[in-house]
């Protein structure tokens, strides 16, 4: 019955005990190497998973064959009549949104617009959060815009812009365009204290500039050649 163990004799303060021990088989032995092995996988699979997390929190730039549509603010002087802001999407022609308009107004932001048009304000110096984020409803982050995809966000929010002088300017106001792949995805138009004269006007308009969606799309095509061919871009003209 106790086949297997040991008898073994010590003496513990002059007491004589006697202790059974089990001989260790190579079942015993190998447990410590299988503890090993465990604790090596969960290792492995601890530093898998941070790797993978971390390489989910990288931005990922769309697929260059993405199309997007071009958000934009023009900022103009109330002193001429003008509103204080008007936002434009720039929909085709046809979409239902755009109603022919040359300069489609944009009742609600979506998708990240208006975040994209306060990171570009916030480097041309104009703090645009609290009115954007209110005008003329709260945005929300939908996106019904289809095959358009929705602006890339992440690209931008730590990307150091490319400053040029004001009168490099291909546009009278323009203060700042974000770019993909040299499309503009955001662009803000500041005209206050620029004089009619200027801005090629003899009158002053709502918006701050007469200009047609042609000509401004021409300018922010020009404009986008000071940056890279590829890739993310924000670029800003510096008033003195």
């Amino acid at each position: 019955m106790w086949a297997g163990l040991w008898n073994t004799e010590s003496k513990v303060n002059g007491i004589s005990m006697t202790e059974n021990v089990t001989p260790r088989t190579a079942e015993d032995h190998a447990k410590p190497m299988n503890i090993r092995l465990r604790i090596n996988v969960a290792v492995l699979l601890l530093a898998f998973g941070v790797s993978t997390a971390a390489r989910a929190q990288q931005p990922v730039a769309p697929d260059p064959s993405s199309q997007f549509v071009t958000v934009g603010l023009f900022i103009a002087s109330i002193e001429e009549g003008a509103r204080i802001f008007t936002p434009s999407r720039l929909l085709p022609f046809e979409h239902a949104e755009a109603l022919g308009h040359q300069f489609p107004t944009v009742l609600q932001f979506h998708g990240g617009e208006d975040r994209l048009l306060v990171e570009l304000g916030r480097h041309a110096g104009l703090l645009l959060a609290t009115t954007l984020q209110r005008y003329p409803m709260e945005p929300d982050n939908t996106w019904s815009y289809s095959p358009f995809q929705r602006p890339p966000l992440d690209l931008f929010t730590a990307l150091s812009p490319v400053r040029r002088p004001a009168t490099e300017a291909p546009l009278p106001g323009l203060r700042a365009v974000a770019y993909f792949n040299r499309f503009p995805l955001a662009f803000i138009v500041d005209t206050r204290g620029l004089s009619l004269a200027a801005r090629h006007m003899n009158r002053p308009t709502s918006m701050g500039l007469d200009v047609t969606r042609a000509q401004v799309q021409t300018a922010l095509a020009t404009a986008a050649l000071t940056g890279p061919p590829t890739g993310a871009c924000i670029l800003v003209y510096e008033r003195p």
